[in-house]
């Protein structure tokens, strides 16, 4: 419970920080389509909790920067032209992301950040909330950056419960180029969760269910900004043993934003 509270509150302290000014700060909203592989939507459809649909969702995005550290969140809203709540995968959802790290020292010209993470999605009889508490730290060589974090992972999910779920390890990354005259970047983001605890190992498989401790969770990027105010964006989506799932996911992503 103290571990819940303290990130909770150092999400909050995050967010009120945001409408403060900053270093950096950017805002966009965006469309999005998520196409399921045929493979994984055909795995996932006898599942027991695993199936899966192709959908839409709104975004909202937005970060700061500050010389305290930096703010990341986005708010989904998935299904949002349909609400099916008698199909699997097809009823509304809401995700909602919080990313805030903190300045704590510096070790050989390297940022050590405390990094906290709170993940809620949650639709028709279905919450699944992730929290993560541990360190980070910002690597940028030339126009590329990368930002590793590790840290505990405590998981609250519908008909389980709140419990502490192991280790969670990942990072995001990315560079800016210029090819044809037009301005690109290519981003990834990526969660590897370890030693899961038994409460959340149970996946769904073709033979019923089967047991993963270890997971993979992340998505692949090309953004093409034509203007300052609007960016196109196609992303690979991957997962394996996640999801509700055993075995490998993955989907395209086409997303159009309007910056602000």
């Amino acid at each position: 419970m103290k571990t819940r509270n303290l990130l909770l509150a150092l999400a909050l302290v995050g967010g009120c920080t945001v409408a403060q000014a900053g270093d950096y700060s950017f805002g966009n909203v965006s469309f999005n389509q998520l196409n399921w592989s045929p493979s994984t939507l055909d795995r996932t459809q006898a599942g027991p909790f695993g199936a899966k649909r192709n959908f839409q969702y709104l975004e909202a995005e937005g970060g700061i920067g500050r010389s305290w550290g930096d703010v990341y969140g986005f708010f989904d809203l998935e299904n949002w032209n349909r609400n099916d709540k008698d199909i699997p995968a097809g009823d509304r959802r809401y995700t909602t992301k919080v990313v805030a790290r903190f300045n704590l020292a510096e070790v050989g010209g390297v940022p050590v950040k405390l990094y906290t993470h709170v993940y809620d999605t949650r639709g028709h009889n279905f919450f699944d909330q992730n929290r993560v508490l541990g360190l980070g730290t910002d690597l940028s060589f030339g126009k590329v950056w990368f930002k590793p974090f590790l840290g505990v992972h405590q998981e609250l999910k519908y008909g389980v419960g709140a419990n502490m779920n192991g280790y969670m390890a990942g990072y995001v990354a990315g560079f800016d180029f210029t090819a044809f005259g037009q301005p690109f970047s290519v981003t990834q983001w990526h969660e590897t969760e370890f030693d899961r605890a038994k409460e959340y190992t149970t996946l769904a498989s073709p033979t019923g269910t089967t047991q993963r401790r270890t997971g993979q969770n992340g998505a692949i990027g090309l953004w093409w900004t034509p203007i300052k105010s609007m960016t196109a964006g196609l992303q690979y989506r991957y997962a394996v043993n996640k999801l509700g799932v055993a075995g490998n996911e993955n989907a395209v992503i086409y997303s159009l934003k309007y910056n602000f």
